[in-house]
């Protein structure tokens, strides 16, 4: 699971990180670090702790896709430890970080479009 933080930073020198990891949360997501690093398609650029907050296991929303009607028909929570459906969710809920597992190419694109969970077209 990882964080993109919102805006993009410069890919030269030294960067301080624990500045990065202050601005937004643009969105968290599933990213298979250790097979990207293995790779060479990432690069690490330092090192913070996390906080508290950032510890804590958020609840993801997931659902199959109906592609006759462009809708989800019943989403499901999850906390990490449970799941519970739920057919219809509120803005609010659209918010919460959608239960799903990214390559490169996909994470790439979403930060570059601009995606987050809320403007997910399911």
């Amino acid at each position: 699971m990882i964080r993109v933080f919102s805006g993009f930073y410069p890919d030269e020198g030294e960067q301080d990180v624990t500045e990065i990891v202050k601005s937004p949360v643009a969105f968290i997501i599933f990213f298979p670090v250790y097979a990207a690093d293995r790779r060479k398609v990432i690069h690490k650029c330092g090192y913070v702790p996390l906080d508290e907050k950032a510890r804590e296991m958020p609840v993801f929303r997931y659902g199959i896709p109906d592609f006759r009607t462009k809708k989800v028909p019943v989403w499901c929570f999850w906390d990490g430890e449970k799941e519970w459906p739920v057919e219809n969710i509120t803005d609010e809920q659209r918010k919460l970080p959608m239960k799903i597992i990214v390559n490169d190419i996909a994470l790439i694109d979403k930060i570059e479009s601009g995606w987050t969970p809320e403007n997910d077209p399911w």
